[in-house]
């Protein structure tokens, strides 16, 4: 069961930590009011730092309506879909360009929220930036066994991976049959 986090209103705040100022032991004020000893100590430390500003809260006036807005914003912007695949668009660098181009547009969104709009992790946001992977260039070989492999299933449609790697090594080719499952599923030759 997942607890929502508990939130006091400044009157509250004041009055407990009135009771605290009074010489009342700060374990029975907390079994009282049912929040840890912890809290009161930090309520009365951050009331005697500045008193004016003290419990104002995050700043926000309406959360809700900042964050639809917000949400609003972003999903206005172009969304690549995600199918969450190896090799997908996760895999050519879409999403981190698109959840650049939502924090360049509203500066007041956090990275994991915009990874969280987009359907990406903040880790695999940090990844790319900080390692971007370069795309890697298709070789003539790779073309040739692709338009081979493209042929074979032509020729005969019922025939799956192992088939067809198994007729490309009877053409003479050395090939191993991951690499054969992925050229057919990277160009959907299903």
């Amino acid at each position: 069961m997942k607890k929502t986090r508990q939130r006091y209103d400044r009157e509250f705040k004041i009055s407990v930590v009135a009771e605290l100022e009074s010489g009342k032991p700060l374990a029975q004020i907390a079994r009282e009011h049912g929040i840890h000893p912890s809290l009161s100590s930090r309520w009365r430390a951050e009331l005697a730092k500045n008193p004016e500003k003290a419990f104002r809260g995050n700043g926000r006036t309406n959360l809700e309506d900042s964050s639809a807005s917000r949400r609003n914003k972003v999903e206005s912007l172009p969304h690549p879909n995600h199918d969450g695949r190896r090799g997908g668009i996760a895999e050519t660098g879409e999403i981190f360009k698109a959840i650049q181009n939502a924090l360049s547009i509203d500066p007041t969104l956090s990275i994991c929220g915009a990874c969280q709009l987009h359907g990406m992790s903040r880790s695999n946001y940090y990844k790319w930036k900080n390692h971007p992977r370069q795309a890697k260039q298709e070789t003539e070989f790779d073309i040739h066994l692709r338009n081979q492999i493209q042929g074979i299933i032509k020729g005969s449609p019922d025939y799956g991976y192992r088939r067809v790697t198994i007729e490309l090594k009877k053409r003479g080719y050395a090939v191993n049959h991951k690499k054969v499952l992925r050229i057919i599923r990277e160009n959907s030759l299903r």
